[in-house]
C-alpha cells in the first residue's frame, strides 16, 4: 500500500483544500488525522507543497538566442501556357517529359544555390549580421572570447569574455566600463552586464540605466560611479552613487516598512495589508519616514490577516525552505517574571496563532519558567523566544536568554534608547534555528538536516499583540520592519 491509499482521508481533504471546497467538519477531521501522527503530517505537507509547486507561476532560467535561417525553395514550371483547356494542375517534370537541357539547367540552379548559401554561411560565421549593432569599444586592453563572444577590430558584440590584464570598453551609450584583471563576464547590450568574477568598474555619463547581474544580486544605477566585486561568493558593491540592488536569492513573502500613510499597513510584498488597532500608533519613522508605538495594552497591534490561508500548510505564511522574522525595534519590555503562574510578563514582536494552535509561528520577549516546549531546555528568565512546529519533532521555543553573557546583551542593553535588529531564522536545509541580535548570534540549535516547517493556515497573524495572549501585556517598541 502506498502513502497515497494509506492516507486517503489525508488526501481528500487536501483535495477540497486545494479546490477552495473544503468544509469546517473538514478541518476538524484532518486536525484529528495528523495529530500525533509524524507520517500523517509528512505526508499531508509533502501533498500541499506538490500542489504549491503546480500553482505556481514561476518560470526557468532561459537564455534567448537569436539566429537567421536562410531557405532556398526551387521551383520548376514551364515557360509558356498549356494549350489544354481547364488545365490548372501545376507543372510535374517527370523524368519521362523532362528534356536533357531542362535537367542541365535544373542542376546548374541547384549546384549554384548550394554555393550561394556556403557563401552566405561563411559570411555569417565570420561577420556579424549587418543589424546586430556592436555593444562597444575597446579603449585599452585586450578581451579574450569565452563563448559565443566577437570582436571586430575595437568592436565588441554580445558574448561570453574574459581578462587576463586591465580592460577598459566605452559602450555604445558613452559610458565607461573598467574590468580588472582575471574578470569573467558576459555582455548582453550596451546596458546590461553579467558580472561572474572579478571586479567591474562603471562611470555614466549618459545617465542611462546601466544592469549589472551578479551571483547573489541585479544592480541597477543611472548616473555617477559604482564598483561591484564579485569573490568565489561574496558580492559587494560601492561608489558615489545610489543604485538599486536586488536580491536574486530571496524576496520576503511580507514587507512592511511603515514609510505609508493612512488607516492601513501597506505589504510593499506581499498582500498582507495590515490593520492598525487602538494601541498602535503612527509615530516620525526612526529609520525611514515612519514607525509605529506600541502602548502596552491589549490593543497594541497590527492585524495583519492569515495571508489566504484555510487549513495547515496553507497561506501566504505557510513556509518550505525556512522563514525568517526581521525586525528594528525600540523595546520597551519590563522583564516582569511570574508571580502566580509559570507566566510573566510577554512582549510580541511578531504571532500568528489562534487557529493554528500548535502550527504557530511566534517572535517574543518572555519571561516564564518550565516550559516544556523549550528546546533546548531550561529556565532563561527574560529572554527572546522564537516558536515554529518542526515536523518529526513537534512545537519548540528557542530561547535567546538577555543575561549578558557570551557575547549576549542584557534587557538594560537593549532599553537603552537605540534601534535594536533582530532577526529569528530556520533553514530547512541545514536545520539550524537561530536568533540575531544586531548581528550577533546568541542562540542556535540544529535539528535534522531537512526538518520541514508545518505552519500556515486560517489563524490571524499580529505585528505586536496577539488576542491569543489573554491577560498578558502587549509588545511595547518603536520601530519597523526595514
Amino acid at each position: 500500500m502506498n502513502r497515497s491509499e494509506r492516507f486517503n482521508e489525508v488526501r481528500a481533504i487536501a483535495d477540497d483544500i486545494c479546490a477552495g471546497t473544503v468544509t469546517q467538519m473538514q478541518l476538524q477531521k484532518l486536525e484529528e488525522l495528523l495529530s500525533n501522527n509524524e507520517q500523517a503530517q509528512r505526508f499531508y505537507l509533502d501533498y500541499i507543497e506538490f500542489h504549491i509547486h503546480l500553482k505556481s507561476n514561476a518560470i526557468p532560467e532561459l537564455e534567448i538566442v537569436r539566429r537567421k535561417t536562410f531557405v532556398d525553395e526551387l521551383i520548376v514550371r514551364p515557360t509558356h501556357a498549356s494549350s489544354l483547356p481547364h488545365q490548372s494542375q501545376p507543372y510535374e517534370a517527370t523524368s519521362e517529359k523532362r528534356t536533357a537541357s531542362t535537367k542541365r539547367k535544373f542542376y546548374l540552379a541547384g549546384g549554384l544555390t548550394v554555393l550561394c548559401m556556403l557563401v552566405v554561411y561563411l559570411v555569417i560565421q565570420f561577420k556579424p549580421l549587418p543589424d546586430e549593432p556592436f555593444i562597444g569599444k575597446i579603449v585599452s586592453g585586450e578581451l579574450l572570447i569565452d563563448e559565443n563572444g566577437n570582436v571586430q577590430n575595437t568592436l565588441v558584440y554580445p558574448g561570453m569574455y574574459k581578462t587576463e590584464r586591465p580592460v577598459e570598453l566605452e559602450l555604445r551609450s558613452g559610458d565607461s566600463v573598467m574590468l580588472s584583471a582575471h574578470s569573467h563576464f558576459k555582455l548582453f547590450n550596451s546596458t546590461e552586464i553579467e558580472l561572474k568574477s572579478g571586479e567591474v568598474n562603471v562611470i555614466s555619463h549618459s545617465n542611462k540605466t546601466i544592469a549589472i547581474s551578479a551571483n547573489a544580486s541585479d544592480i541597477q544605477m543611472h548616473s555617477g560611479k559604482l564598483t561591484v566585486n564579485v569573490d568565489s561568493d561574496a558580492t559587494s558593491v560601492s561608489g558615489n552613487t545610489k543604485a538599486k540592488i536586488f536580491p536574486k536569492t530571496w524576496r520576503p513573502k511580507h514587507f512592511w516598512n511603515f514609510d505609508d500613510v493612512g488607516d492601513r499597513v501597506m505589504d510593499f510584498a506581499g498582500r498582507a495589508v495590515g490593520v492598525p488597532s487602538s494601541g498602535a500608533q503612527r509615530i516620525d519613522g526612526l529609520v525611514g519616514k515612519g514607525a509605529f508605538y506600541f502602548d502596552n495594552g491589549k490593543h497594541a497591534r497590527i492585524n495583519v490577516g492569515s495571508g489566504g490561508g484555510s487549513a495547515p500548510a496553507t497561506g501566504s505564511f505557510s513556509v518550505i525552505d525556512g522563514v525568517t522574522i526581521e525586525a528594528l525595534i525600540k523595546p520597551l519590555y519590563s522583564g516582569e517574571g511570574p508571580n502566580t503562574t509559570r507566566y510573566g510578563e510577554i512582549d510580541e514582536i511578531f504571532r500568528k496563532d489562534q487557529s493554528d494552535k500548535d502550527h504557530r509561528i511566534l517572535l517574543s520577549f518572555q519571561n516564564d519558567r518550565n516550559k516544556s516546549i523549550v528546546v533546548p531546555a531550561g529556565n532563561y528568565a527574560e529572554s527572546l523566544s522564537f516558536g515554529l512546529y518542526i515536523l518529526g519533532q513537534g512545537y519548540h521555543e528557542l530561547k535567546l536568554p538577555l543575561d549578558g553573557r557570551d557575547g549576549r546583551p542584557t534587557l538594560q542593553q537593549l532599553k537603552d534608547g537605540n534601534l535594536h535588529h533582530v532577526v529569528a531564522t530556520y533553514d530547512v536545509e541545514s536545520g539550524v534555528k537561530a536568533i540575531y541580535i544586531d548581528g550577533k548570534v546568541g542562540a542556535r540549535y540544529r535539528y535534522p538536516p531537512g526538518s520541514k516547517v508545518l505552519s500556515g493556515g486560517a489563524g490571524l497573524a499580529n505585528i505586536g499583540n496577539s488576542p491569543n495572549a489573554q491577560g498578558h501585556a502587549a509588545e511595547a517598541y518603536a520601530g519597523g520592519y526595514r
